[in-house]
């Protein structure tokens, strides 16, 4: 387990275990480790700014700008950015067989359901319009600006030095797949005539099948992904929601954030979910918060942006959430309710 706990201009870092059953590689707050969902938020605040320098309108229906997946169903032709980021769009989470279509389960912003589908096709639109891959784009936007120096959508050979094996919940360690994708693909820059850093998800559906053809090209299956690919350390973590609190080494970050809270579905009465990031509820006091939940490695995060405090902990264990509730129920004495909801 590693741990960054923001408090202001302070983002402190601890870690705990050993980065792989059976070696002797202690876990810091500078291990690296898939976030899995807690992806979506830094992708998210990408959008935002590119939303707030007029390169995307939120509220335009996302086939305007590039063909859906399932051009007809008549509903996703209603589905925006902020249905997307909102998990209102009504697209289902992933689809795991090339024989599924994609189809809008409901009204899109008449409720909330979750979909990593619906990030997907919005980092497609946002390629679109930079011309950018989101490896490149995250590094621009994001990673090198706040000196976030061991984060990206792909694994990259640097990092492997300090990554995080997951494990089962009986403690057995695999691989992660983010890197074994990652090495496939440095494979190909030859044939691809480009750095991997450089490519697109036009480019990775091309290489996905000289990887193996067996995996279908669907987006649960591709790298990087907004959804749920990055590769990040506790320390670099808490330097982006320190930034989003306002207090971090750049100017911005609450602005963004301020965009991001603002309630687009609704889930129970004490959570919602704003652009990005899910809201809470609790004891009078308002918090942020989101869930990672890859194979072996189970994260989260929860901020009180009126205080400025935040803590973010990530597990390279398939059973971590029992771990992350109970470090976070014993350092914050708050029980919180988007505990009981996952």
């Amino acid at each position: 387990m590693s741990i960054a706990t923001v408090r202001g201009a302070d983002v402190s870092v601890e870690g705990f275990g050993v980065r792989r059953s059976g070696g002797t590689d202690a876990v810091t707050g500078d291990t690296v480790f898939e976030a899995a969902s807690l992806s979506k938020p830094v992708f998210a605040s990408i959008v935002m700014q590119l939303a707030a320098e007029g390169v995307i309108d939120l509220t335009r229906p996302l086939g305007e700008y590039l063909p859906l997946p399932n051009p007809g169903d008549e509903p996703s032709k209603l589905i925006t950015a902020t249905h997307v980021l909102s998990h209102s769009g009504g697209w289902r989470n992933w689809r795991n067989s090339r024989d599924v279509a994609l189809t809008a389960d409901f009204p899109p912003g008449s409720r909330f359901s979750y979909s990593g589908e619906g990030y997907f096709f919005l980092q497609r639109v946002v390629e679109k319009l930079t011309g950018k891959g989101l490896q490149q784009l995250s590094r621009e936007r994001v990673f090198e600006p706040l000196g976030m120096r061991s984060s990206g959508y792909l694994w990259r050979p640097e990092l492997d030095a300090k990554m995080a094996a997951p494990h089962s919940n009986r403690g057995q360690p695999g691989d992660s797949n983010n890197a074994k994708m990652g090495r496939a693909f440095q494979g190909l820059v030859a044939e691809m005539a480009k750095p991997v850093d450089q490519w697109t998800t036009v480019d990775v559906e091309k290489a996905l099948p000289r990887v193996d053809a067996n995996i279908p090209v669907l987006p649960n299956f591709l790298v990087p992904n907004a959804a749920a690919s990055l590769l990040t350390t506790a320390r670099d973590y808490g330097t982006f929601v320190q930034w989003l609190l306002g207090a971090g080494p750049v100017q911005g970050g609450r602005a963004v954030l301020d965009r991001m809270m603002v309630q687009r579905s609704t889930i129970n009465p004490a959570l919602g979910w704003g652009s990005g990031i899910g809201l809470e509820q609790a004891g009078g006091r308002r918090y942020v918060w989101h869930w990672g939940d890859n194979f072996g490695f189970k994260n989260f995060i929860v901020a009180e942006p009126s205080a400025g405090t935040a803590m973010v902990i990530f597990t390279n264990g398939q059973s971590g959430q029992r771990v992350y509730e109970r470090v976070i129920r014993s350092r914050t004495g708050v029980d919180h309710p988007a505990f009981l909801w996952l």
